[in-house]
């Protein structure tokens, strides 16, 4: 009973200790901070090109890859930036307003509910498992928060996504359309790149050859003549001798 109690207050305690952090940042910045990384993502897969355009002639791109990477990298960046500094401002007036304690209860309570449905996937997930389960009714028959989380959990798990799907498959699925292309960009660019360096390094190799051949070449025309040149003083020393006798 002892132990189930722990398990109980273990659990208890660590939600409402990781539920801290939405308190002291508050529920509009917890918000504000994952709509900026998923409109940040949703934006720039749309302008990306656009904005490439703009900086290209500053940086003297010209391959359309790397100028619709460049452009993204900057989009995400600065979309995201603007949601993370508008997320700030809101909170600030709600704070001057006198409901920055309202903004921190949200928070407290959004970061805590994040936890506990973590905590209720990962029971739901084991509950499943015919040799856990069978371990967690013995071991947690009276266990005051298990029921709690096998229940969020199993909703969770349960839940019919299809009308979801339906509603939100379209823009869902042109968000990752987009974000698929970005991704291709990315990868040609770096393809490019890797095309180009290959290119440049081949050339190098070819010329360090040609000039080595020209080299070896060139010694061997030199020792040739200096042969050659022996060869005609011995030959000029024995006709000396010959004409002496």
């Amino acid at each position: 009973m002892q132990d189930l109690a722990m398990f109980d207050v273990i659990i208890i305690l660590i939600t409402l200790f990781l539920g801290l952090k939405g308190f002291f940042k508050g529920f509009i910045k917890e918000v504000f901070a994952l709509l900026g990384i998923i409109g940040a993502i949703f934006v720039a897969s749309r302008i990306s090109f656009d904005v490439g355009q703009i900086v290209a002639p500053i940086l003297a791109i010209e391959n359309s890859s790397t100028i619709k990477l460049i452009g993204f990298i900057i989009s995400v960046i600065t979309v995201w930036f603007v949601v993370y500094v508008a997320g700030i401002i809101v909170s600030k007036i709600f704070s001057l307003s006198g409901l920055g304690i309202v903004d921190r209860i949200f928070g407290l309570i959004f970061g805590a509910a994040k936890i506990f449905l973590i905590f209720s996937v990962i029971a739901s997930a084991l509950y499943s498992i015919e040799s856990f389960k069978k371990s967690i009714d013995e071991n947690f028959k009276n266990s005051i928060v298990m029921p709690h989380l096998l229940s969020v959990g199993e909703f969770i798990m349960k839940i019919d996504t299809s009308a979801i799907s339906e509603k939100f498959d379209a823009p869902t699925k042109e968000i990752l359309d987009q974000t698929s292309k970005s991704i291709d960009s990315i990868t040609g660019a770096v393809n490019d790149g890797a095309k180009e360096i290959t290119e440049s390094a081949k050339e190098k190799i070819y010329e360090e050859i040609e000039k080595e051949v020209s080299r070896q070449a060139q010694q061997l025309e030199d020792e040739i003549n200096v042969q050659k040149n022996r060869l005609d003083d011995i030959y000029i020393d024995d006709n000396k001798e010959g004409k002496k006798e």
